[in-house]
Protein backbone atom coordinates (compact mmCIF):
# COMPACT_ATOMS: atom_id res chain seq x y z
CA UNK A 1 0.00 0.00 0.00
CA UNK A 2 1.09 3.52 -0.59
CA UNK A 3 1.01 6.28 1.78
CA UNK A 4 -1.31 9.54 1.44
CA UNK A 5 0.61 12.37 -0.36
CA UNK A 6 1.01 15.07 2.83
CA UNK A 7 -1.24 18.07 3.02
CA UNK A 8 0.67 20.99 1.26
CA UNK A 9 2.18 23.78 3.71
CA UNK A 10 -0.20 26.88 3.68
CA UNK A 11 1.74 29.82 2.01
CA UNK A 12 2.72 33.25 3.36
CA UNK A 13 0.35 34.78 1.12
CA UNK A 14 -2.79 33.03 3.17
CA UNK A 15 -1.18 32.86 6.65
CA UNK A 16 -1.05 35.92 6.87
CA UNK A 17 -5.19 36.75 5.62
CA UNK A 18 -5.95 34.25 8.48
CA UNK A 19 -3.87 36.68 10.85
CA UNK A 20 -5.84 39.46 9.58
CA UNK A 21 -9.15 37.41 9.43
CA UNK A 22 -8.48 37.18 13.56
CA UNK A 23 -7.65 40.19 14.30
CA UNK A 24 -10.28 41.79 12.11
CA UNK A 25 -12.97 39.96 14.09
CA UNK A 26 -11.21 40.02 17.63
CA UNK A 27 -11.38 44.38 16.73
CA UNK A 28 -14.99 44.04 15.70
CA UNK A 29 -15.87 42.20 18.92
CA UNK A 30 -14.41 44.44 21.32
CA UNK A 31 -16.18 47.37 19.80
CA UNK A 32 -19.24 45.54 19.82
CA UNK A 33 -18.91 45.17 23.41
CA UNK A 34 -17.70 48.39 24.30
CA UNK A 35 -20.97 50.10 22.09
CA UNK A 36 -23.61 47.01 23.60
CA UNK A 37 -22.00 46.86 27.29
CA UNK A 38 -21.23 50.33 27.98
CA UNK A 39 -21.77 53.14 25.73
CA UNK A 40 -25.49 52.24 25.30
CA UNK A 41 -26.62 52.54 28.79
CA UNK A 42 -24.53 54.91 29.66
CA UNK A 43 -25.99 57.24 27.03
CA UNK A 44 -29.62 56.31 27.38
CA UNK A 45 -29.26 56.77 31.12
CA UNK A 46 -29.35 53.73 32.44
CA UNK A 47 -26.65 52.49 35.29
CA UNK A 48 -24.12 50.87 34.19
CA UNK A 49 -22.75 49.65 37.60
CA UNK A 50 -19.70 46.83 37.46
CA UNK A 51 -20.84 46.35 33.51
CA UNK A 52 -18.29 49.57 32.27
CA UNK A 53 -15.17 48.10 33.88
CA UNK A 54 -15.58 45.41 32.41
CA UNK A 55 -16.44 46.08 29.47
CA UNK A 56 -13.62 48.20 29.16
CA UNK A 57 -11.42 45.61 30.27
CA UNK A 58 -12.31 43.52 27.33
CA UNK A 59 -12.20 46.11 24.64
CA UNK A 60 -8.47 46.64 25.77
CA UNK A 61 -7.96 43.05 26.06
CA UNK A 62 -9.35 42.40 22.55
CA UNK A 63 -7.51 45.32 21.01
CA UNK A 64 -4.55 43.73 22.49
CA UNK A 65 -5.32 40.25 21.07
CA UNK A 66 -6.05 42.17 17.29
CA UNK A 67 -2.47 44.40 18.13
CA UNK A 68 -0.58 41.00 18.45
CA UNK A 69 -1.89 38.71 15.76
CA UNK A 70 -1.10 42.09 13.44
CA UNK A 71 2.25 41.91 15.00
CA UNK A 72 2.65 38.18 13.83
CA UNK A 73 1.84 39.30 9.79
CA UNK A 74 5.14 38.22 7.41
CA UNK A 75 5.96 41.41 5.12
Amino acid sequence: MTEPAPAPRIGKAARNEMRKALATTANALSITMLVTIWLQPMLSGQSIGFAGPVAIAGFVALQAVAHYVLHKVED
